[in-house]
């Protein structure tokens, strides 16, 4: 049957037919496709995204199972509005995962399936967390997860190749280490874990212990590579032709062998059976952990994850003067925005986002955006993880509030950071949201907090200040980012469900929000190291140090709700962003912060 590309939902009709016309010809039950690479990054390269190919739905978040009559699609709260209006009319039931009551997939599984049947999922494609976890949910019932059917080469006809970019080194004067002694520092936790062998699935663990960044995914510093770490040597898998001669030569003096892409599945089977290999699942796919099957597998944490997830001080060093220019770029685009407006010339969402990058790429270390950026306007901020594109562009006009959730990648470091800003006349439920959202912000920014607090307790902490007036929402409230790598990195995340403790140097964003479907969204983030604050008889307490300096809106505000020292706290904060951007700026950008930063005092005081 040929696509109907006129017809985006009778294409996901005809994608999900043929499957199952594959599922019924190979004897298969169900099939299960996420969005999902052989190195289970959270963004993958178009090759991968089988989920969204199937579903036309294009959050980045979400897993999809078919059965011989029925389709569900998982996906979490901050792409429900997304997934409702992308599944319509298409057979594909939504289930909304972060909701109280909403079966698992393995779950729904379980009672859409007879005894003696079989799920198909893409091995190579699938973590082997996922494949465990179906595996042991579905086992009991009777029911056999297969890894071994490439069902989507078969029906995906235009299937896209594996992306052909390059690497380039990151001088150690960023990166704080060189590649040998981040070697090194791999080593000395492998000798704690009491492994000889690690294997790096994720990409980004490679591109830190390397020092590199890469250009096989647009506007992602992800290369598709692997690196095999023993306490002898150091195997990095890669298309050659990624690598150029001179950088090749350099990794081969910090002790590290180049490889093939393609041979890592034979360097793992060949492993000794007494090798002691460092196996973490959820950084791993299923085909490539059978391959190791036969060695002694350690179940253990991610080495790399943990010491990049702790920025050194030349990093925390290069970042905190890649905010200041990166808050005037923000500045920057705010006063094109409003001089827009005002002259009556057109504006839009889409071009707003082109501003964005255009200032970001006026520093010269700039490579690529750290994610598209989101950019809402009045309804259409209410959209978590809402991405405007050129042809579905979106005219902005002097109405409402905007919100603009931006970012880049620097050779000095990822930034992010949301803010809301009026666009005409906003009426009280404006300020009051975007006041509580303030309110909680500032809370977790302040907020000193004993060794060992969990992720839950801060994610609690910050809530608490507009759950008092019975608002909240469903999306976590921070996450690590990593230092000119992915905006989103671990160990850390400030969610209600993650026990992971935050620790010194780690570097997190503050992202409290709340959303009103069809009206508006309000969101605001900083960025935050995590840092010492004192030692005492009660032991060590940490605080979080702000690094982002980009202003809040006078006018948004509602004095009545602020507490004395959280209106302190604004002015004082807006101080320091007067002074720290005005270098940054020139004159009319100089004269529009000075009004956002003026100081703000209650009347009659």
């Amino acid at each position: 049957m040929p696509e109907l590309n006129d017809d985006p939902k009778q294409n996901v009709r005809h994608r999900i037919a043929a499957l199952r016309q594959w599922m019924e010809k190979n004897g298969v039950a169900a099939s299960i496709i996420a969005n999902s690479d052989p190195h289970t990054n959270e963004y993958s390269a178009e090759r991968w995204m089988g989920r969204e190919w199937i579903t036309g739905f294009h959050g980045s978040a979400g897993t999809v199972a078919v059965t011989a009559e029925t389709a569900g699609l998982w996906t979490d709260s901050r792409y429900y509005l997304l997934a409702d209006k992308a599944l319509e009319d298409t057979g594909v039931e939504l289930f909304r995962m972060n909701d109280q009551g909403v079966p698992k997939i393995e779950e729904w599984l379980a009672k859409e399936l007879n005894e003696g049947q079989s799920v198909a999922v893409m091995g190579e494609e699938t973590s082997l967390l996922n494949v465990e976890t179906w595996t042991a949910a579905l086992s009991g019932n009777g029911i056999e997860i297969l890894t071994d059917q490439p069902f989507l080469n078969e029906i995906w006809k235009d299937r896209p190749a594996a992306p052909k970019g390059q690497i380039y080194p990151v001088p150690d004067e960023f990166a704080g280490f060189s590649v040998a002694e981040k070697i090194e520092q791999v080593r000395e936790k492998m000798r704690e874990q009491q492994v000889d062998t690690y294997l790096l699935g994720r990409t980004d663990e490679s591109a830190w212990l390397l020092n590199f960044k890469g250009t096989d995914v647009q506007a992602r510093t992800t290369t598709y590579c692997y690196t095999l770490v023993t306490l002898e040597d150091v195997r990095f898998f890669i298309d050659p032709e990624k690598v150029t001669a001179e950088h090749r030569d350099e990794l081969q003096k910090q002790g590290v062998s180049l490889c093939d892409y393609d041979s890592v599945g034979d360097a793992a089977s060949s492993l000794g059976e007494d090798a002691r290999v460092l196996v973490v699942p959820f950084y791993l796919n299923g085909s490539l952990f059978r391959k190791l099957s036969h060695t002694k597998v350690n179940r253990g944490r991610a080495i790399v994850t943990d010491l990049k997830g702790r920025k050194n001080a030349t990093e925390m060093k290069h970042l905190r003067e890649c905010m200041l220019s990166d808050g005037a770029a923000i500045v920057k685009t705010y006063v094109w925005i409003y001089e827009q407006l005002k002259s009556g010339a057109p504006i839009s969402e889409w071009r707003v986002s082109r501003k964005l990058e255009e200032m970001r790429g006026l520093q010269e270390d700039f490579a690529h955006v750290s994610f598209e950026s989101i950019v809402g306007f009045n309804g259409n901020g209410a959209l978590n993880h809402y991405t405007v594109t050129e042809d579905k562009d979106v005219d902005i006009h002097a109405e409402g509030v905007l919100l603009i959730d931006s970012g880049g990648v620097f050779m000095s470091g990822t930034t992010d950071t949301t803010r809301v800003i009026p666009l005409g006349e906003v009426h009280a439920d404006h300020r009051k949201d975007y006041t509580l959202v303030f309110k909680c912000l500032v809370k977790l920014m302040r907020t000193k907090f004993p060794q060992g607090t969990t992720c839950a307790q801060l994610d609690g902490i910050c809530r608490e200040q507009m759950w008092q007036y019975g608002r909240t929402y469903k999306h976590g409230t921070g996450h690590g980012v990593g230092f000119g790598l992915e905006v989103h990195e671990g160990p850390q995340n400030i969610s209600g469900i993650v026990t992971e403790k935050m620790e010194p140097e780690m570097l997190s964003t503050i992202e409290p929000g709340i959303y009103r479907p069809g009206e508006y969204g309000i969101r605001l983030e900083n960025m935050v190291f995590t840092i010492e604050a004192e030692s005492n008889q009660f032991g060590d307490f940490y605080q979080f140090e702000n690094i982002t300096f980009c202003p809040f809106s006078p006018e948004l505000i509602d004095l009545d709700l602020l507490s004395d020292d959280e209106l302190a706290w604004l002015n004082d904060y807006h101080r320091q962003v007067l002074e720290r951007l005005t270098p940054h700026l020139e004159g009319r950008e100089i004269e529009w912060l000075r009004n956002e930063c003026r100081e703000i005092v209650r009347q009659g005081t």
